[in-house]
């Protein structure tokens, strides 16, 4: 049987007008979600942008600084060159010009005790109107010629006679007969600060589509701005301002620039941890805005034709705009959400439930060691032979939740500490889950970690000692003098013998103790450190000749593959120390025919010297005790050996760690900061 409705035309308008009602109402609560989300996605943009502003200026900044202390080092080494041709009384006005000439110098000057220059490269020309005579400058180098230093940095100054710039250091003549100036004419380096100064970082990222200004400023004003900026909002008259300069996060808020609205990300700036400001960059709204225009436009149109035909019409014309411009805006989702995961700090691989891999960002490349055009597409057990199919395994047991743990790797014979986060996506198009695995390197973490819970053992240690010493030194003193009393004073009718043999052990046991509690304080007190200039390779072939001889008669290659002469300011004796203790201890541990290999590199501000060995190496549990007071594995060892080494490259402000595999070898690392 079949039914037949039919609906008179007051109430097929009055459905239409209700569902259009409904789509029309349901349709601005998704347009209001859309335009969360867009913000949300435009506040992660702005935000990495303006972390990158803030990286670039920092960046800026410490080039100028190194270019500024590169050229001080160079004029230092002149000067020192031409003070040691002083000394030996070598210098003349023709030495110093050719001195100036090869080395690109602009001005030699050698000035006498009272500060009256008496000497310079300076070349006498006819009818000049600054004449050679009467030149004073002992005001400006008044520290060295009193005597108070031996180097000064007198840094940029203004020429005396012209508008151009110098850069100045002066050191002290040999004997105290005065002081020796060298400049050079600083146009060049002024041109370099002024192409990467901050102003033209700021310059070049504003180019950037949708990027209406960036701009640094503090209370006083604008530090540095690009070209469209003449007046901003200053700090004292804005709430957010004042609460954004107050901590260390990313503000955001939509404001006006001129006419037009803008969103606005705005980020404290500190360098060497002072405050220099605060970052502000402005993204143009006008994008989102025609977003939004488009959007409610097509549901004004689609609520038209709701109400002209059925209701199946409506719906399915509404449900097609609506769906398309969903699928434009998950596009542009989809775009810059893949340019932020590839741009991410972390490491970043997507593979599926195949271990197919669809992506491998810039931070996997540097920590893999692999392009990504060569990864993507192939199985994720093909990366660095198979390093990463545990993965595999893992996924398994991973349902709807994230999944995060820590493992220990060796990448390219390197052992790092990595950090895991896997999370499920699947994948709409192929009807596919895939994984999100956010791999962070912990390595150099970790290691800082355990320095410092070594420190806070040395620290506990020393306040333990002497807390304790006292309390035990005292009553056990007491003990050695009344055992020595009675040992002098009373004599036993029966047992003699035996009576005088116990006295005599307690006696000894009495200093034995003694001796133990002088070593704890003497280990646990910090080390008063002697630093002056050390030329490591003679420092270091010391430490070779010293066991040479001792590798030899055990049948050991000795080998040294250090070969730069590298100075340091450290105390040597001390280094020397801790470097014999290592040197022995890899001489112990090495058999016959083994091999021990020294060595030393510059890396950056910092000296790090290896010391490996191929002997029977240490187990993952004794490495985490290496360090401790009385630690021992050998039969005569003290256990202070490795202690002492610590605390002395700790006392240097520097760090030691270990690397073995046991019956492959041991590599003891130490990285000092070169002062």
């Amino acid at each position: 049987m079949k039914f037949k409705i039919k609906l008179s035309p007051a109430a097929v308008v009055s459905t239409s007008i209700l569902i259009a009602v409904v789509m029309l109402t349901s349709s601005f609560i998704e347009l209001n979600q859309s335009k969360k989300e867009i913000y949300q996605l435009l506040y992660e943009h702005s935000s990495s942008l303006l972390e990158s502003v803030i990286q670039s200026s920092a960046n800026t900044l410490n080039t100028s600084f190194e270019v500024e202390d590169l050229i001080t080092k160079r004029l230092f080494d002149n000067a020192r060159l031409v003070k040691s041709l002083d000394g030996l009384g070598l210098l003349t006005r023709n030495e110093l010009i050719k001195i100036s000439e090869n080395n690109n110098l602009y001005r030699i000057n050698i000035f006498d005790i009272k500060g009256n220059r008496i000497l310079s490269n300076r070349i006498p020309e006819p009818g000049h109107i600054h004449g050679e005579e009467n030149i004073n400058r002992f005001d400006e180098l008044s520290p060295i010629l009193k005597g108070e230093a031996e180097e000064l940095i007198i840094g940029l100054k203004s020429a005396e006679f012209s508008d151009e710039e110098r850069f100045a250091v002066a050191v002290a003549r040999s004997k105290n007969k005065g002081a020796i100036v060298i400049n050079i004419n600083a146009q060049d380096f002024l041109e370099f600060r002024k192409k990467i100064g901050i102003g033209v970082t700021l310059q070049q990222l504003s180019k950037q589509h949708g990027i209406k200004y960036i701009l640094l400023q503090d209370s006083t004003g604008i530090l540095a701005a690009t070209e469209s900026i003449d007046t901003v909002e200053a700090i004292s008259e804005s709430a957010f301002l004042k609460n954004a300069l107050g901590n260390n996060f990313i503000s955001a808020r939509v404001t006006n620039h001129g006419e037009i609205e803008v969103y606005e990300v705005v980020k404290r700036f500190s360098f060497n941890n002072e405050l220099v400001g605060l970052f502000r960059l402005g993204v143009s709204l006008e994008d989102i805005k025609n977003v939004e225009s488009r959007m409610l436009r097509r549901l004004i149109i689609i609520s038209l034709i709701l109400a002209a035909i059925s209701v199946i019409v409506l719906s399915i014309i509404f449900t097609s705009q609506n769906l398309k411009a969903v699928s434009n805006e998950y596009e542009k989702f989809k775009s810059l959400t893949a340019s932020v995961l590839e741009n991410m700090s972390e490491a970043v691989i997507v593979f599926d439930q195949d271990s197919n891999i669809s992506l491998f960002n810039k931070s996997a490349e540097k920590l893999f060691k692999a392009k990504s055009v060569e990864v993507i597409g192939n199985k994720i057990d093909d990366l660095n032979n198979g390093l990463l199919s545990f993965l595999k395994s893992q996924i398994k047991i991973l349902k709807s939740s994230n999944l995060n743990f820590e493992k220990k790797l060796q990448i390219n014979n390197e052992d790092k500490v990595l950090s895991f986060s896997i999370s499920p996506l699947e994948d709409q198009q192929l009807s596919k889950l895939k994984f999100t695995a956010v791999i962070k390197d912990l390595t150099e973490t970790k290691r800082l970690e355990e320095d410092a819970k070594r420190n806070e053992k040395l620290s506990a240690m020393g306040e333990l000692a002497s807390g304790v010493a006292h309390e035990i030194r005292n009553p056990i003193n007491s003990i050695g003098m009344i055992a020595q009393r009675l040992n002098k004073e009373f004599t036993p009718t029966t047992d003699q013998t035996e009576y005088y043999n116990i006295t005599s052990l307690l006696r000894t046991e009495v200093n034995r103790i003694n001796k133990i509690i002088t070593q704890f304080l003497s280990y646990a007190k910090p080390i008063e450190l002697n630093f002056r200039s050390v030329n490591l390779k003679f420092l270091f072939d010391e430490v070779y000749k010293l066991f040479e001889d001792q590798a030899k008669q055990k049948g050991i290659q000795f080998i040294k593959l250090y070969k730069d002469e590298i100075t340091a300011k450290l105390d040597a004796d001390l280094i020397k120390q801790a470097l014999m203790n290592l040197v022995q201890n890899a001489i112990d541990a090495v058999k016959e025919s083994g091999q021990i290999k020294l060595d030393y590199a510059r890396q950056h501000s910092n000296i790090i010297i290896e010391i490996s060995d191929n002997g029977i190496g240490i187990t993952e549990e004794q490495q985490k005790k290496i360090f401790d007071l009385y630690f021992t594995t050998k039969k005569d060892g003290n256990g202070l050996g490795l202690s002492i080494s610590q605390k002395i490259i700790s006392q240097h402000n520097g760090s030691i760690n270990v690397t073995s595999q046991v019956n492959k070898g041991t590599t003891f690392k130490i990285i000092l900061p070169m002062q």
